[in-house]
C-alpha cells in the first residue's frame, strides 16, 4: 500500500498542485504552507484551526445574510424562518454559532500556549500585540452576532453593554449614541455593520499582520475540527430563545460563557466602570506588555516560574468567575433582583484569596519539578525507547475499507434523517462524516509514508563459509575487507583453493565453524566470524 500510495497522485491531487503552481506568482504565496508528512501536535498551530473557524463564519454568515432582516420587528421573526423554515437553514445557524464558540475557546488556547511556550520572546513582539487584538475583536465579534437576533438574552446583553459604555468617563456619552444610535432601531442596524463589515475587515488586516510567513495546514485536524462543530450543534443545537418583548418583563438569563466572568463582576453591584471596564482593560494592557516585561533568557515555562506562575493565576481567576456568572440562586422564594445579586464581600474575598494561593502553589510545583529534572540529569539513566506503532499492510487496507464503508452507511442515513426531518440527528451525522474522513485522511498519509518493503527474506538454505576465510581468522588475519556474503559463499567450491589447504583442513575437520548470525539486508558488513 506504501509503494501504490507513494508512486500515484489522484486527480484532485494533481488539481490543487495546478492551481497552487498558477498562484505562484501573487502576495498570496508570500506565506510558506507546509502540510504534515505525519501527525504534529494541533498545539502548534491553533492559529491556523482559529483562522479555519473563522473562514467557517465567513461562509455561513454569507448564506445567512440571504434570509436576515435588521430591523427592530422583524429580527428575530427572521432568524426563526432561518432556523424552521428555510431549507438547510438549521445547519447554517448552528455551524455559524458553534463555530463562533470555538473560534473564541481556539483563540483563548492559541494565546496561552504562546504564552507558557515563550513563543512571543523570538522577536515576536508584534505577532504578540496584534494577536491579543484579534482575541479581543474576535470576541466583540461574537457578542455582536447573537445580539442582533434582539432574544431576551440579546437584550440584557445589549443593555450592559450600553451601561458599560456610558460609564466612561467624558467619552462615554458620546461613546454610547456613536456605537448604540438614540434608540432599540438604530442600535439593531448599527451592531449589524459591525458584525457583518467593520469587524471582520479588521480582523482580515491584523491577520495578515499576524500570521507568520511559515504555516502548518493539517488536512486531517481542519476536517476533525470542522466535525466537532457540526458534532456538537447536532447534539446541542441552539435555541431561538424568547423574542424580547418590552411590555413583558424578561426572566432570568445569562450572557454566553466568554463574557460571564464580567457578568459576575457585574452582579456584585460594585461600580461599573471598575468592574467592567477598568479591570478588564487592566488585564488586557497586562497581556500586551508582557514581551516586554518578561526578562527571562529562556522559553520553557518551567524555567520561567513567576511569569508561568501568574499565567496559571489568570486562568484560575477566569475559572471562578466564569462559574460565579453562571451561578442562579435556586431558591424560588426570593425576588429576581436577589437571585442575580452576587454578594460582593463574599466574592471579592474569595477573588482576593485565589491570587496568592495559585501564584504560590503553582512556583512551587515548578521548583519541585525544576529539581526532580535536574536529580533525574545528574542521575544519567537512560530513557526507555518508546517503538512507534506500526501497522501491517494488511490492516492498513482492511481498516480503510471498513472506513469507507462506513462513510457509505454515514452518507445514507444522513440522507434518510433530512428526508424525515431530523435536523439535528442529520447535523450530528454530518459531523461523524467529517470525522471519519479525517481519519480516513490520516491513514492514506500514514501508508503513503511507510517504507516499500518492511519484509524479512528468509533463506532456506544453510549458508556455507569460504574455507580460506576461516582459516585466516584463526590464524589471526584480517580478511574484513575481503569477507563474502552469505549467497556468495554459497557458491565457492574447495576446489579452488591450493592443494596444501585443502589437506591443512582435511587434517582439522574435528574443527567445528561457530555459529554466524545472518547479517540484516541493509547491513555491509561480512557474515564470516571471528
Amino acid at each position: 500500500m506504501g509503494v501504490t500510495l507513494h508512486n500515484r497522485d489522484n486527480s484532485l491531487v494533481r488539481l490543487f498542485r495546478w492551481i497552487y503552481a498558477g498562484v505562484d506568482r501573487t502576495i498570496f504565496m508570500g506565506l510558506k504552507f507546509t502540510f504534515p508528512a505525519k501527525f504534529v501536535s494541533p498545539l502548534g498551530f491553533l492559529g491556523m484551526l482559529t483562522f479555519v473557524t473563522f473562514i467557517i463564519l465567513g461562509i455561513t454568515g454569507a448564506l445567512l445574510m440571504i434570509w436576515y432582516e435588521p430591523i427592530l420587528n422583524r429580527a428575530w421573526d427572521s432568524v426563526h424562518k432561518i432556523n424552521d423554515t428555510i431549507p438547510y437553514g438549521f445547519h447554517m445557524r448552528n455551524i455559524h454559532y458553534h463555530a463562533s464558540n470555538a473560534m473564541v475557546m481556539l483563540a483563548i488556547l492559541h494565546m496561552y500556549y504562546q504564552f507558557f511556550s515563550g513563543r512571543y520572546k523570538i522577536r515576536n513582539e508584534i505577532l504578540w500585540v496584534s494577536g491579543i487584538i484579534i482575541g479581543v475583536l474576535t470576541i466583540l465579534e461574537a457578542f455582536t452576532g447573537y445580539d442582533i437576533i434582539f432574544s431576551e438574552r440579546a437584550e440584557l446583553a445589549i443593555s450592559i453593554a450600553a451601561s458599560l459604555t456610558n460609564s466612561i468617563p467624558i467619552l462615554g456619552p458620546d461613546m454610547m449614541h456613536a456605537f448604540f444610535g438614540a434608540g432599540f432601531h438604530d442600535f439593531i442596524l448599527r451592531f449589524y455593520a459591525f458584525h457583518v463589515f467593520f469587524l471582520p475587515i479588521a480582523l482580515l488586516g491584523l491577520m495578515v499582520i499576524h500570521f507568520p510567513r511559515f504555516l502548518v495546514f493539517d488536512v486531517p485536524m481542519v476536517m476533525a475540527v470542522s466535525g466537532a462543530i457540526m458534532l456538537t450543534g447536532g447534539v446541542f443545537p441552539i435555541d431561538m430563545g424568547l423574542k424580547f418583548d418590552p411590555n413583558v418583563p424578561p426572566g432570568i438569563t445569562v450572557p454566553e460563557w466568554y463574557l460571564t466572568g464580567l457578568y459576575a463582576f457585574l452582579r456584585s453591584g460594585y461600580d461599573k466602570f471598575t468592574t467592567g471596564v477598568a479591570w478588564p482593560g487592566l488585564f488586557i494592557l497586562t497581556l500586551l506588555i508582557m514581551p516586554f516585561i518578561d526578562k527571562y533568557k529562556k522559553f520553557s515555562w518551567k524555567d520561567r516560574p513567576i511569569i508561568a506562575a501568574l499565567g496559571i493565576t489568570s486562568i484560575a481567576q477566569i475559572m471562578v468567575t466564569t462559574y460565579w456568572g453562571f451561578y442562579i440562586d435556586p431558591n424560588r422564594t426570593k425576588s429576581l433582583l436577589e437571585r442575580l445579586v452576587i454578594d460582593p464581600i463574599f466574592l471579592y474575598t474569595v477573588m482576593a484569596l485565589l491570587v496568592p494561593l495559585s501564584f504560590g502553589f503553582t512556583y512551587m510545583m515548578i521548583k519541585i519539578a525544576k529539581n526532580a529534572e535536574a536529580n533525574a540529569k545528574n542521575q544519567q539513566k537512560k530513557p526507555a525507547e518508546k517503538s512507534p506503532i506500526q501497522l501491517p499492510e494488511k490492516w492498513l487496507y482492511i481498516i480503510f475499507v471498513c472506513l469507507i464503508a462506513f462513510q457509505v452507511y454515514l452518507n445514507i442515513a444522513t440522507y434518510y434523517a433530512l428526508l424525515s426531518g431530523m435536523k439535528n440527528f442529520s447535523l450530528f451525522l454530518l459531523g461523524i462524516i467529517m470525522l471519519v474522513f479525517a481519519g480516513m485522511f490520516h491513514l492514506y498519509r500514514y501508508g503513503k509514508n511507510l517504507p516499500k518493503s518492511n519484509i524479512e527474506v528468509i533463506s532456506s538454505k544453510k549458508p556455507t563459509y569460504s574455507l580460506s576465510s576461516f582459516g585466516n581468522k584463526i590464524l589471526g588475519k584480517d580478511t574484513s575487507k575481503k569477507a563474502i556474503t552469505a549467497a556468495e559463499g554459497a557458491g565457492s567450491n574447495v576446489s579452488s583453493l591450493p592443494y596444501s589447504s585443502v589437506s591443512a583442513v582435511k587434517e582439522e575437520k574435528h574443527i567445528e565453524p561457530p555459529e554466524i548470525k545472518k547479517s540484516s539486508a541493509g547491513d555491509s558488513s561480512s557474515t564470516s566470524s571471528t
